[in-house]
């Protein structure tokens, strides 16, 4: 019960994040000139899987103290990498769109990019569990307080509260698409085994 109140709780957290980052964003792409606006992307990428995992770190600092080497931060760290690669397409759905090269060169090339930046992500996340000091920070801070402030708020927070018991969901359904994965065999290896080898014969 413990672990769904913790999912619920970071699945609103992740979308008051995403609520507020997404305006930051905008007015950054606004302010950034043309010419190197594509480039920044990755950029803005980046900062937001770190700005994320380190309020996910407050947020259990403040929430489910002491933070440390526990069984709350591998939660909240698992929880926070499958988040992050949420938008990783699967190999098979890769293969469905391999006719189309270009395309799927550029698929490919994504999902490599979300892999390194969710891996960067949580490497760098979990420095700073040993330096907490870090997460005191004045702009880690306000991330803190300002998602916190706009779950409060009336109507936003229920629409918060909504997203995240979707999101508990959609968590439990990758936990159990990982573990079927993981015990069933694979298809095509399974079709290999199953077929017969021809006896050498000598010409």
């Amino acid at each position: 019960m413990k672990t769904l109140q913790l999912l619920f709780q970071l699945g609103i957290l992740f979308s008051a994040f995403a609520f507020l980052w997404f305006w930051i964003q905008l007015l950054l792409v606004l302010v950034i000139p043309q010419s190197i606006r594509f480039q920044m992307r990755y950029f803005l990428q980046l900062l937001h899987s770190l700005f994320l995992g380190s309020l996910v770190l407050k947020f259990l600092q403040m929430e489910n103290p002491p933070l440390g080497f526990n069984s709350i931060l591998a939660l909240g760290m698992l929880t926070y990498f499958l988040y992050l690669i949420r938008n990783i397409r699967s190999r098979n759905a890769m293969m469905r769109v391999e006719i189309y090269a270009t395309f799927y060169e550029k698929l490919k090339t994504k999902n490599e990019w979300e892999w390194t930046l969710a891996l960067i992500s949580l490497g760098v996340t979990l420095l700073w569990v040993l330096y907490p000091t870090a997460l005191d920070s004045t702009t880690n801070l306000w991330f803190y307080e300002k998602t916190k402030y706009l779950t409060d708020i009336p109507v936003l927070g229920w629409i918060f509260k909504i997203f995240g018991f979707f999101f508990v969901l959609g968590t439990l359904i990758r936990f159990l698409s990982a573990v079927l994965w993981l015990i069933s065999p694979n298809p095509k290896m399974a079709k290999k085994e199953d077929e017969p080898f021809d006896d050498f014969k000598e010409l």
